[in-house]
């Protein structure tokens, strides 16, 4: 019931409206309770009495309550589909904006598929019920109460025969009501998984192929199918046994009528059009009760989806702003972590940073190593406040970057992810994602500087040419070239580069190092390397081990230490000594062309 609550306060904002429905749907009660009484009034004083400019008038006035009813279904059904509409735009609007506000833990601890299910079938479960059933249950609850009070007036003791099956009726249908709920909770949760099966298997196709597990995943879907199948025939059963006990006491609700009523008839105590009249009242009486059925099932489908849609609103927004928040001023780059523990909110609670002091100075290109596991994506992220740490600060120019504004602490960064992901949109758009005011010449310059103009002048259509679903039509190393610049087109303060250059070869990645010394001059830059050229170029090497920082230095003066760089050159820098001294005469090459 809280949850149907708050549904209904999604209807609040449109009380014009709810009254528009509510007039609607009386004035359809009232048109609909006396087409019968009209009809009956044909029979009586037009047909009986011989009386054919009588039975002309009460066709004629038939006829008018039948227009009558006919624009007041119009208004009702543009109200009912208006309001549900309305409703849903803003529930999915609300649900879109809590998801731009959730921290990235409540993505890791979220399957994909299951939001997705969540935002469409759950969502759409929710606009049935709003756009018809809701209206449909007030309108089936007034119609039965004002069909009961016409047929009580019209021939009471008739009406208390045919109506005696009607409490058996109800209980079957308030029956079912407990019954089919929870088939239908069961069904939204299979077709979360469902879901969640299909959105994988299509963002991760390539690596499906390439392991030949095609069998493997569609055995795997065929479960997941049949699971949701088993389900949705638990509750078809239901249906199926329910349904045809409601249509045996529908009938013998008539059965009674023609027995007692046409006995009645007969004798002259009931007129021959009243009997025809409750024929047709009988309808108004049952129609509603066993229409219950379907709009509880209505209900049940709302009330199911409507705590899986309210788990994503109530999900506490982890990294908030704090009352208060200043705007961060133009950044010089400064850096301090001051002993910083962290551990992810979704994990064991094991610490990934252990009291990590690190200071990072203006215009400073600093490159940061560690074995996996040893923080260094976590220590990246908790600069533009991805993630927030348990113990410790850390600072901008001697500012605590919980004290600002999110907006204005991340405006004034720029990140190069090592996973790169690209707009199902234009290159042109993909460059000037965080800047979409820039000019063309401005977004060229971007490209030019990241060793991406060239390919992108050979696409169809230029920077005009519209990528597919995560930049798929473009390599792995273009793609990266098209992040690269996003980044120098944003202009931040402060440049975080995620081993942006992983996905090149050792001539792309000579040019786009030149690229890049470009881009962080006079700019904090924090580059996780895996490249020995980024790590000679850096201005301080610093080296992670279990969460702490246990070296910084100068490539060479931690060569010479002799300790963990030192393990790490060994194991994996070493080997790209040739790369490094052949790639720039590659590039130079006239034949040589870039990847």
């Amino acid at each position: 019931m809280k949850t149907l609550w708050r549904l209904v306060a999604y209807v609040k904002p449109y009380p014009g409206l709810v009254v528009l429905l509510f007039v609607a749907m009386v004035g359809g009660i009232f048109a609909n309770l006396a087409q019968p009484r009209v009809f009956g009034l044909v029979i009586d004083r037009g047909i009986a009495a011989h009386d054919m400019p009588a039975v002309w008038r009460y066709i004629a006035l038939l006829v008018l309550v039948s227009l009558t009813r006919a624009a007041i279904h119009y208004a009702q059904g543009y109200a009912q589909e208006r309001i549900g509409q309305e409703t849903i735009r803003q529930l999915r609007y609300d649900l879109f904006v809590r998801l731009q506000r959730l921290s990235f833990s409540y993505y890791t601890m979220h399957a994909t598929g299951d939001q997705m299910s969540r935002l469409t079938s759950d969502v759409y479960s929710i606009m049935d019920f709003f756009g018809f059933g809701i209206a449909e249950m007030i309108h089936s609850t007034l119609m039965f109460l004002g069909t009961a009070t016409m047929l009580l007036f019209t021939e009471w003791r008739v009406a208390l025969v045919v109506m005696a099956p009607i409490p058996v009726l109800m209980f079957f249908a308030f029956r079912f009501s407990g019954i089919v709920g929870p088939l239908w909770e069961k069904i939204r949760d299979e077709m979360g998984k469902l879901t969640t099966t299909l959105q994988e298997n299509v963002s991760g196709v390539r690596v499906v192929k390439s392991f030949a597990r095609e069998e493997h995943e569609i055995a795997k879907f065929r479960l997941r199918n049949s699971d949701t199948l088993l389900a949705n025939l638990s509750r078809a059963g239901v249906e199926a046994r329910t349904f045809p006990a409601l249509h045996f006491i529908t009938g013998f609700c008539f059965l009674l009528l023609y027995w007692y009523g046409g006995r009645q008839a007969m004798d002259g105590q009931m007129s021959l059009g009243n009997f025809f009249a409750f024929n047709w009242y009988l309808w108004g009486l049952i129609w509603p009760v066993r229409f219950l059925g379907f709009l509880i099932s209505l209900a049940r489908k709302a009330i199911a989806a409507g705590p899986r849609v309210f788990a994503i609103l109530d999900s506490q927004q982890e990294i908030r702003e704090q009352p208060g928040a200043i705007d961060m001023p133009p950044i010089r780059g400064h850096i301090r972590f001051e002993d910083v523990h962290f551990a992810f909110e979704d994990g064991d609670g094991t610490p990934v940073l252990r009291g990590l002091n690190l200071e990072i100075l203006p215009g400073q290109v600093v490159a940061v190593l560690g074995r996996t596991g040893s923080g260094k994506s976590s220590l990246i992220n908790l600069i533009p406040r991805f993630y927030d740490p348990q113990q410790g600060r850390i600072t901008i120019d001697g500012i605590d970057i919980r004290n600002v504004t999110l907006r204005s602490l991340r405006r004034q960064i720029g990140i190069v992810p090592q996973e790169t992901f690209l707009f199902s949109d234009t290159v042109r758009n993909n460059i000037a994602f965080g800047r979409p005011d820039a000019t063309d010449k401005e977004v060229e310059e971007a490209a030019r500087a990241a060793q991406a103009h060239e390919f992108i002048s050979k696409l169809p259509k230029g920077y005009q040419t519209r990528v597919g679903e995560r930049g798929i039509g473009l390599s792995g190393g273009e793609k990266q070239r098209v992040a690269i610049a996003r980044a120098i087109l944003y202009d931040p303060r402060i440049l975080i580069l995620d081993e942006a250059t992983s996905s090149v070869d050792a001539e792309t990645e000579y040019a786009l190092q030149m690229a890049l010394q470009r881009l962080m001059r006079e700019r904090t830059s924090i580059v996780i390397a895996q490249r020995l050229s980024t790590v000679k170029n850096a201005d301080k090497v610093v080296v992670l081990k279990e969460g702490r920082v246990v070296e910084e230095g100068t490539h060479e003066e931690l060569l010479a230490l002799g300790g963990e760089y030192r393990t790490i050159y060994d194991l994996q820098l070493r080997p790209q000594e040739f790369h490094e001294t052949e790639a720039p005469q590659v590039a130079a090459r006239p034949s040589a062309q870039p990847a």
